[in-house]
């Protein structure tokens, strides 16, 4: 199972995720640390510092009905860009904007979704 972070998620949240609260990410330190994601969409420390974080987040977590629930989140300088389900996602681990497979090795131009 490994380490992992907690993120406090107080940002209005798509609606497959509405009413979770609380989320479970590999995607920072893994370091048993505490996040909040703000309402205005900041990522904040346990301490209350602004991280700043650039980059993707993938959180999970469960629905209050027991659903599993997945959610990719890009920020760019320390600013929350997108927040969508895993199933939509748009950006690669590195933030990188994903292409439909077919185009990912033929020389086409990226579609955009």
């Amino acid at each position: 199972m490994g380490m992992f972070d907690t993120v406090r998620c107080e940002h209005r949240l798509p609606p497959a995720a509405a009413g979770t609260t609380e989320f479970q990410t590999k995607s920072l330190a893994c370091a048993l640390d505490s996040f909040v994601l703000t309402a205005s969409g900041r990522l904040l420390r346990a301490d209350g510092s602004d991280t700043e974080f650039h980059g993707v987040i993938r959180l999970h977590g469960r629905s209050p009905s027991g659903q599993w629930v997945g959610l990719e989140a890009k920020f760019s300088d320390g600013a929350l860009q997108h927040l969508a389900e895993l199933g939509s996602a748009l950006y690669d681990d590195f933030g990188l904007r994903l292409t439909a497979k077919s185009d990912q090795h033929d020389g086409l131009e990226p579609q955009s979704i």
